[in-house]
């Protein structure tokens, strides 16, 4: 896909409607720019429009409550189609419980997790270059203020962070109808990028 065309840019219009009003006041650009961030990463991966639109409305269903989601999901099956509200609802982690209380990193990581192997390669494609992306922001973060850091931009600690990229590598490999193998050898660049400023404790 070359360049953002209208269906994209609406997406980006809603998420920033729906998604934006959340965002934490630590870490407040990233969050905002981020469901931009992880399309451009599927776009360079040569992801289809279903799934950059699915990529972008997906982080509006990830913070808000269960209770709530019923209005959100209708507007973006009205707007966008069954197809992406669907592949959308399988890459979102639910990163607010019931209350709308956050879900710590670790909790939702185990989740993710659980939930991989069965998850539509569309979705798997979202999840990968959402993790791509919260790689990427690690490596900023611990090369600019260290790695003590990270838990407080919700980017998970050291040994948990280290142990979830080994464990979502491995994962991903398992999954032999995946075809999108240039996103996991990234991330695997990146982790292994990551990993030296993570060991023994540092």
């Amino acid at each position: 896909m070359n360049g953002y065309n209208d269906r994209i840019n609406h997406a980006l219009a809603f998420t920033a409607k729906h998604h934006a009003p959340h965002a934490p006041v630590l870490g407040r650009l990233g969050f905002i720019a981020r469901p931009a961030n992880v399309a451009i990463i599927l776009a360079r991966h040569g992801a289809e429009e279903v799934t950059l639109v699915a990529s972008i409305v997906h982080h509006a269903l990830e913070i808000i409550p269960d209770g709530e989601r019923g209005p959100v999901e209708r507007k973006i099956s009205d707007k966008f189609g069954s197809v992406v509200l669907a592949v959308a609802r399988d890459a979102a982690e639910c990163c607010v419980d019931h209350d709308g209380t956050p879900v710590p990193w670790v909790h939702r990581k185990r989740a993710m997790l659980g939930r991989l192997l069965a998850m539509d390669p569309r979705a798997l494609d979202i999840c990968c270059a959402d993790e791509i992306h919260e790689c990427g922001s690690a490596i900023a973060l611990t090369r600019r203020l260290g790695p003590e850091y990270l838990e407080a931009h919700d980017l998970g600690s050291g040994p948990h962070a280290l142990g979830w990229y080994r464990d979502l590598i491995e994962s991903l490999g398992r999954r032999v109808d995946w075809p999108e193998r240039g996103m996991c050898q990234e991330l695997r660049f990146l982790f292994d990028r990551l990993a030296p400023t993570l060991d023994d404790g540092r």
